[in-house]
């Protein structure tokens, strides 16, 4: 069933795309009115879906324009006018049916197939062909008791088929019912679609020719036996003869005594032209057998074999149109075994030839079988349109070389008011396309010189003639051909034998479509014109508009202007506040300082980053709350009392260090001391303090290490000298002269102590020089074994002086290292060892591999170290023993340079012992990359 919905409203429109497609119904969708009426002219429709409110052409307008000009398909009006005296308009305007929107979609299918019942007059909802059911209101298909389940489109065709159940269907007229003008493909997607139908109803158990193809002009349904289809079974056709009474059934009579007149009379025509062309067909039948003759005799020339081909292909197009259907197919067969050129042909078997002649005998005896000059007509009716004005004024070109095919076609279109010009000769075909201008362009595809194929090719490609409807006329039904049709450009093709209706149908079709696709380009046209003429009215009013607006807007220019000075001057003002401001927020920001405002009730207002980072509270913990949260609990009183009187003083800032040092108290409940300046502000009545507070935690610490520093150096300093003077004093006082071996060791004495003095200036002057970064480390090559070796020959001797034994382990791997500071490294851990080790004792330098590492190892047994100095020793001056420095010659700094050197390198040092067992130095040393990898 095709329904036609009239509906501006996209969203609407969509909407009933959806709920109508979803019960197979085939849509079209016009949005104004007038497209709306030029549908209805051009196609049938079921039912009309119709708005009120449209563009161009209202809906009640355009129903009683449909009702005045005949057309009696229902109508069923949805809108959103719901007053009674809308629908009093609507229903007397011939409408059908009224639904208000919005509606339920449910109740919008009921409607529908309750007008569509109504308007096939049915007495019963389920359609019926022997044990076939198709329930329009469930849409499910049954044969017997077996469901079978179809598509839309398969679902679409089988209803066609039952509503009119007595009717053949070509696959243009499938293809109008079906599918809607903007989709329609073709006539192959028909076949498909009733391929697949026979085999799913042949599933469910019906027989395989359930839908009955008649050859050359369409399909139906197969005819019930009469006994079962009269009496038992029934049809909606039938059901519908006896609804309508006899008032219908003298119309129906009339119309079926209107087309058996013009069928006669086109079957008359084709008599008088079949009589006329008999002697010609004799004439090509004496050629084939010609032909074979010579065949026969190996005499058969090219020539001859060219024209038999062509002749025969004549008669296989010509004779099944007459109505020769066995015939044409001995033609076809006969065209076939001409096909074959020269000397393929002449190589044919006895047998074969032999075959051919029985084939030429054939056609003779079967074309003079018939006794009548009238030819047979065994085609079954087919109903032919009711060609429209437009259709009747139409002018074709038909070019083929068969002249009894030309006229033959000339004679089936007249009747329908088809002027048909014939050409027989492609050579005049521009000459006379320009003198008929035709509407429709029907081309033989088999032709001497030039085939239809390529003649439509070049025809597509003609700029003036490119859009010309172009159908092919073939006997070649493959696959091949028919691709080759379509590629060329054709619209459509149709098969020979040409059966009368189905060539008046496909071609009157054809020809309404064209017109159909002018009007709505035309409209379209039109619709660009006024659309244009409307700019042109809309452009002149906005001229005039823009002169008004000018004038007014000359008169405002200058009150913009003043305006304008006036905001730039403010603008001006606040961004230079805004710039102060942002300086002002940056400073605040980024100071190290904390800096916190309290209100008059001593309550936080303001809370910088610094404040954060000094006592570990966020903004948003602070704000709001009492100063006293910053302050330690013993000096809340005192402090809070102290602002209270610097409020009430004439001065309006204290600076740091006019008073005496103060105490904060950080969030995890810490004490730190600090400085801190106070300064007053009177905005709008109400007093701001704002504290700035400096930690000085870190300076305490500092000054703190710089007074142990000098004590330590200045003891470590005063020491030597102190031996150095009494020593020199002694032997300067001459008392010595006569113990010449006590004034050597007293010089001894102030020698060793120069040394220790300039070891302890060194080590503080190296410890200072790496920690500041101005010593650089030349980075080599080393080979580790190279660099162990070289450290215990330098400690050989004062391992010897201790009687300490050194045992080394070396490792076959170089290092990228400054080999002095390793080798300085080296000796002092070990110079520690050897110090530190009872005689006898033996330390062990080892170095082994750890993954991109080398581990160093300096083991002694001496005395070892408590687990509380292992981190400590590594500071400056820190030793085991206060006794250290004066009973083993040493400045306590040697391991704080050891560290240092070794994390320039990148690496890390510590120590493990056990006290009383002795004690193992570690340090790493990385390996660099490439010999990582290696």
């Amino acid at each position: 069933m095709k329904i036609l919905i009239v509906e501006d409203d996209k969203l609407t429109a969509e909407g009933l795309i959806v709920a109508l497609g979803n019960q197979n119904y085939t849509i079209e969708v016009a949005a104004d009115g007038e497209a709306a009426w030029t549908l209805v002219e051009s196609f049938a429709y079921d039912l009309i879906v119709l708005d009120i409110t449209l563009p161009k052409l209202d809906g009640i307008s355009l129903c009683q324009r449909l009702r005045s000009h005949g057309y009696q398909m229902p109508i069923l009006l949805l809108t959103a006018r719901s007053s009674s005296h809308d629908k009093a308009i609507g229903l007397d305007a011939g409408a059908d049916d009224y639904l208000v929107k919005p509606f339920d979609p449910e109740e919008l299918l009921a409607r529908i197939r309750a007008l569509l019942r109504r308007n096939q007059v049915m007495g019963q909802s389920v359609l019926t062909w022997g044990l076939l059911q198709l329930d329009p209101q469930s849409c499910e298909v049954r044969y017997g008791e077996q469901p079978v389940p179809l598509t839309a489109k398969e679902y679409a065709i089988l209803e066609l088929f039952l509503r009119h159940s007595r009717r053949v269907f070509s696959c243009g007229a499938i293809l109008e019912n079906i599918w809607s003008f903007a989709e329609i493909p073709s006539d192959e997607a028909v076949r498909t679609h009733i391929k697949g139908l026979r085999q799913k109803l042949k599933a469910a158990g019906a027989p395989a020719n359930f839908i009955e193809t008649i050859y050359g002009i369409g399909y139906r349904l197969k005819p019930l036996e009469r006994d079962v289809g009269s009496r038992e079974q029934g049809t909606g056709l039938n059901h519908e003869a006896r609804s309508n009474g006899t008032g219908e059934d003298r119309q129906a009579t009339s119309v079926a005594e209107a087309e058996q007149q013009a069928r006669s009379q086109t079957l008359a025509a084709i008599a008088e032209v079949w009589q006329r062309f008999q002697p010609r067909v004799c004439e090509q039948v004496a050629v084939l057998e010609q032909a074979v003759a010579a065949l026969s005799h190996h005499t058969l020339s090219e020539e001859l074999r060219q024209q038999a081909e062509q002749e025969a292909h004549t008669l296989a197009g010509s004779l099944g149109t007459f109505g020769f259907e066995q015939a044409s197919r001995l033609a076809r067969l006969i065209e076939q075994q001409f096909q074959h050129p020269l000397p393929s042909i002449d190589r044919l078997h006895p047998n074969q030839i032999r075959h051919l002649e029985q084939l030429v005998t054939a056609l003779r005896q079967d074309l003079e079988a018939t006794n009548t000059h009238q030819p047979p007509s065994s085609h079954p009716s087919a109903t032919l349109p009711n060609a429209s004005l437009d259709a009747q004024q139409s002018k074709i070109l038909m070019v083929d070389d068969d002249l009894q095919l030309l006229m033959t076609v000339r004679t089936l279109l007249h009747p329908w008011g088809l002027y048909v010009t014939t050409l027989d000769n492609p050579n005049q075909f521009w000459k006379t396309l320009e003198a008929t201008v035709p509407d429709l362009l029907l081309l033989d595809i088999k032709m001497p010189e030039i085939s239809g194929i390529e003649l439509c090719h070049i025809v597509r490609n003609d700029a003036r003639w490119g859009g010309l409807p172009i159908v092919i006329l073939t006997a070649h039904n493959d696959a091949d051909t028919i691709n080759q049709v379509f590629a060329a450009g054709a619209d459509d093709f149709i098969s020979k034998p040409i059966v009368g209706p189905e060539l008046v149908t496909r071609i009157i079709h054809r020809l309404e479509r064209m017109k159909l696709l002018e009007n709505l380009s035309s409209r379209h046209q039109q619709e660009v014109a006024d659309r244009q003429r409307s700019e042109t009215s809309l452009r002149k009013v906005k001229d005039e508009l823009e002169m008004r607006v000018a004038e007014r807007t000359a008169e405002l220019v200058s009150v913009n202007e003043r305006l304008r000075a006036e905001l730039n001057e403010r603008k001006q003002i606040e961004d230079a506040l805004k710039i102060s401001q942002a300086r002002f927020s940056g400073i605040l920001e980024i100071a190290d300082d904390a800096i916190i405002s309290v209100d008059r009730q001593q309550r936080i207002t303001l809370f910088n980053q610094g404040a954060e980072k000094i006592f570990g509270y966020t903004v948003q913990e602070a704000i709001g709350q009492p100063l006293d949260l910053l302050l330690p609990r013993r000096f809340a009183n005192a402090h809070r009392q102290h602002v209270a009187d610097f409020g009430q003083s004439a001065n309006e800032a204290r600076r740091m260090g006019e008073r005496r040092e103060i105490f904060g108290r950080r969030k995890n409940g810490e004490e730190f001391p600090a400085e801190a300046s106070i300064s007053k502000l009177e905005l709008k009545g109400e007093t701001i303090f704002t504290v700035i507070l400096r930690d000085t935690s870190d300076r305490k610490i500092v000054e703190r290490m710089k007074d142990e520093f000098i004590s330590i150096v200045s003891h470590e300093l005063r020491t030597p000298l102190t031996s150095i003077h009494g020593s020199l004093k002694m032997l300067t006082s001459g008392l010595l002269d006569a113990e010449p071996n006590t004034a050597k060791r007293l010089l001894d004495i102030a020698v060793d102590s120069t040394e220790r003095l300039i070891r302890l200036i060194n080590d503080v002057l190296d410890v200072e020089r790496i920690e500041s970064g101005k010593v650089t480390m030349n980075k080599n090559t080393c080979n580790v074994t190279d660099l162990m070796n070289h450290a215990v020959n330098v400690m050989q001797a004062m391992a010897e002086k201790f009687g300490v034994t050194l045992s080394v382990s070396s490792l076959p791997i170089t290092v990228y290292a400054d080999s002095d500071r390793i080798i300085q490294t080296l000796t002092n851990l070990l110079s520690n060892a050897i110090k530190f080790s009872p005689p006898g004792a033996t330390i062990w330098l080892s170095a082994t591999r750890n993954t991109d590492q080398v581990l160093f190892q300096v083991k002694d047994q001496g005395r070892g170290i408590p687990a509380d100095k292992l981190e400590t020793i590594f500071e400056r001056f820190q030793q085991v023993d206060a006794s250290d420095s004066r009973n083993h010659d040493g400045t306590g700094l040697g391991l704080a340079i050891c560290r240092n050197i070794v994390q320039q390198h990148g690496g890390q040092i510590w120590v493990e012992s056990v006290v009383g067992k002795g004690s193992t130095f570690y340090f790493t040393l990385p390996i660099e990359s490439g010999l990582a990898n290696s």
